[in-house]
């Protein structure tokens, strides 16, 4: 069986996709979720159902630590873990929040913006299903824009930026990438040269 777990904690529009999908399409709703502490509960659900094609749309921002906005990206990594593609699913659609969600470190498979139609989502998720990739055909500009831009960092200096999206202070992205508080002021001063911002909050608002 095609079965599909929504993430996400708007209840009006998990019941709106729940709806459309069990009514014009052969997917079922295995488990719906709308923080990041019911994902491990899901994932127990999942093991039984080793043989059915399993899915999971979930949208970046979704009830977790306050620390971290972006706690989808989270529930992403768990459910990939256990095995499950996830398409995300969110309003928050720029280039910057794309190749994040797309990249190696989160591992979705498929990005739609919540301002497409269902048709659209449905197309990513039978495509993620089949075992591909699916980004919304007009989001793929803004992603190569961003590409582009990242292009001219270092692997290093893409940790950095990574990091500083997560809201790291840089003290904490010092100890975590294990170097010393003024060769990390250094990468984020070449950071800003490259990109053409003057300060943290200018290259946030960049990659948005």
């Amino acid at each position: 069986m095609k079965k599909l777990i929504l993430v996400d904690d708007h209840k009006m529009l998990r019941k709106g996709i729940s709806s459309y999908i069990t009514e014009n399409t052969d997917w079922t709703i295995l488990a719906e979720a709308e923080s990041l502490e019911e994902i491990p509960l899901i994932i127990k659900k999942i093991a039984p159902q080793k043989n059915d094609k399993i899915v999971a749309v979930v949208d970046i921002q979704i009830k977790g630590s306050s620390d971290y906005p972006f706690s989808g990206f989270e529930a992403v990594k768990l459910l990939a873990k256990a095995g499950v593609p996830s398409v995300i699913f969110s309003s928050h659609d720029t280039g910057a929040l794309i190749e994040r969600a797309m990249s190696a470190e989160v591992g979705a498979k498929g990005f739609v913006s919540k301002l497409s139609d269902e048709k659209m989502l449905l197309d990513a998720i039978n495509t993620v299903a089949a075992g591909k990739t699916f980004v919304q055909p007009d989001l793929v500009a803004s992603l190569m824009d961003m590409n582009s831009l990242l292009s001219v960092l270092t692997k290093r200096e893409m940790q950095v930026v990574k990091l500083i999206q997560d809201g790291h202070a840089n003290e904490e992205i010092a100890a975590k990438l294990q170097i010393k508080l003024t060769t990390l002021e250094n990468y984020i001063s070449v950071i800003y040269d490259k990109i053409g911002c003057r300060d943290r909050s200018s290259l946030l608002e960049k990659l948005r």
